[in-house]
């Protein structure tokens, strides 16, 4: 059996409410938010202890950091 998806057109207006199709509804919103938390949890902390000036390798790092995390916004389920 897979796992329930997040169906935005459920429940229909007017429809008598069915706690099956209510429950899988929300297991879709929480396998969602789960699929979330596991693409921000594979971005780790950037770790780096900037000198002033900065170089460009700290610069770099830094601007490596952000292109992982907006890997992972890109990844977003919708």
């Amino acid at each position: 059996m897979s796992a329930p998806a997040l169906n935005p057109n459920l429940p229909l207006d007017h429809s008598p409410v069915s706690s099956a199709e209510l429950r899988d509804q929300f297991q879709g919103i929480a396998d969602t938010f789960t699929l979330v938390r596991n693409n921000f949890m594979a971005v780790g902390p950037l770790g780096l202890t900037v000198s002033d000036p900065p170089t460009q390798a700290e610069v770099q790092s830094i601007a490596d950091k952000i292109d992982e995390l907006i890997g992972a916004l890109q990844n977003w389920p919708v």
